[in-house]
């Protein structure tokens, strides 16, 4: 899985930027988009995904040049759109994490809301997180 951050429109100083999601399926000798704003029909989407390709492709001869990936196609799988403009990044994150390449992460678009809240707080009670978070976020009274 490849996070990809696109700029959509290179003039947009404040914004126009798109994540999305690259998956190399060496079983399935597929190249797959998962895309919650687009599908391949979009020339800018297939245009950025034909380059992403073409750059693996190019690092796979050099590092693993006795199995071939030059005949794997780039295929669309059809993922949840989103529903607003800016949840892409969410969207992609659970892509990623989520999809197991027979079936599609168990969400629905409108549940964005409730889905980042539980993203935030598990994140932030996290054994890892070593960071005083009960004092950045005000958490304990005094």
């Amino acid at each position: 899985m490849l996070p990809v951050l696109e700029c959509d429109d290179v003039t947009d100083k404040e914004g126009g930027r798109h994540y999305w999601v690259f998956n190399v399926n060496l079983r399935d000798g597929r190249f797959k988009v998962l895309d919650s704003n687009r599908t391949l029909d979009n020339i800018e989407l297939m245009t950025t995904a034909s380059t992403i390709a073409w750059a693996v492709r190019q690092l796979w001869r050099k590092h693993y040049p006795k199995f071939s990936i030059e005949h794997f196609q780039i295929i669309d799988i059809d993922v949840h759109k989103q529903l607003g403009n800016n949840e892409c990044g969410l969207f992609a994150l659970l892509n990623a994490t989520e999809w197991n390449d027979s079936q599609l992460p168990n969400y629905e678009p409108k549940e964005v809301l409730n889905i980042r809240k539980k993203l935030a707080y598990d994140w932030v009670i996290s054994v890892h997180n070593t960071a005083p978070w009960r004092k950045l976020l005000r958490y304990d009274k005094d």
